[in-house]
């Protein structure tokens, strides 16, 4: 009986070890957007880790849905695009799980 419980809390320690590092290297997608000059918008996009986003895909879509702009994120994680006119929010995507949104009311200097 001992020694069922002594592997058991040996395999449980095992698994927590083996899990630790991918919760360690959890990381979210950030996006920040900007007015620009000239009536434009700029928007940097990185991972949480400080990993650059270069390459992501961005859509600027409309609330009901319609894709306004669409972009990628240049050598510097950031594309800039005219403002749309009325409501819209920006979305970053990774092509995987990570993504990351801005609403109009949120891009102010």
């Amino acid at each position: 009986m001992r020694d069922t419980r002594f592997r058991l809390l040996l395999s449980s320690v095992f698994v927590g070890a083996v899990a630790l590092p991918g919760v360690a290297s959890a990381h979210s997608l950030l996006l920040t957007c900007k007015p620009a000059d000239a009536g434009m918008v700029r928007c940097v996009g990185e991972f949480s880790d400080g990993a650059d986003a270069v390459g992501m895909s961005v859509l600027v879509k409309a609330y009901d849905e319609r894709v306004l702009f669409k972009g990628t994120l240049g050598g510097d994680s950031a594309l800039q695009f005219k403002r749309p006119a009325g409501e819209f929010f920006v979305r970053l995507e990774d092509g995987g799980e990570h993504s990351a949104e801005v609403d109009h009311t949120d891009v102010k200097p």
